[in-house]
């Protein structure tokens, strides 16, 4: 394990453990592949017990196992993982949670929560990006359904009573919106239809589940 070597006096340059974030940072994003939060709004939600464990680490008191422990059960916690952790999930949390703690123990304690804040922000960002990325690929999976269905966008504009819908443009199939609500019978039916079908399955509109950090 590459060791962190300070002199009395010397600046601390977060830049110096870059590679110790990055694999952190990689291990909690391979855990939370498998977290059944995807799209959530909040940090608390989306991030599931990763801001958990890292203030844990941050005050530099709680042992691995103890994170760890505490990460699993909130993990099972969640209605949507149905009490199943798989040991792919398990092997990166426990591969993150091992290395936060030994890095939080090396650098400087003035220096700790900086390391803190950058890992969750990096987390937040990659999953985030993520998170962006399955709302567009189910946005696109809804628009095939709609060209399934519909010859061109006269025909859509027609069937929701919206002058500007096309086949091109429809928005992100949520039934959990006002532009839902207010919808016609047919643009909702299209909705609900496509929202039971296996390429809406893979990624499932999200609920909130916590106040944000």
């Amino acid at each position: 394990m590459r060791q962190l070597v300070m002199t009395k006096g010397e600046r601390f340059e977060i830049d110096s453990i870059r590679s110790d974030i990055d694999d952190i940072v990689g291990a909690f994003d391979r855990y939370l592949d498998e977290y059944p939060a995807k799209t959530a709004k909040s940090m608390h939600s989306l991030m599931g017990p990763i801001p958990m464990i890292l203030d844990g680490a941050r005050v530099r008191k709680e042992s691995v196992q103890t994170l760890l422990g505490r990460a699993v059960r909130m993990h099972e916690m969640n209605p949507r993982a149905r009490g199943y952790l798989s040991p792919r999930a398990l092997e990166a949390l426990e591969k993150a949670t091992t290395k936060l703690l030994e890095l939080c123990n090396r650098v400087p304690a003035t220096a700790v929560t900086k390391v803190s804040e950058r890992i969750r922000y990096s987390v937040y960002y990659a999953r985030r990006k993520k998170g962006v990325e399955w709302l567009e690929q189910t946005r696109l999976a809804f628009l095939q359904f709609l060209r399934g269905k519909y010859v061109d966008d006269a025909a859509l504009a027609t069937a929701w009573g919206e002058k500007d819908a096309t086949l091109t443009g429809a928005p992100f199939p949520s039934q959990n919106n006002d532009a839902y609500q207010k919808a016609n019978a047919t643009k909702k039916s299209d909705i609900d239809t496509f929202r039971v079908m296996p390429e809406a399955e893979r990624f499932p509109e999200e609920e909130e589940e916590g106040e944000d950090e």
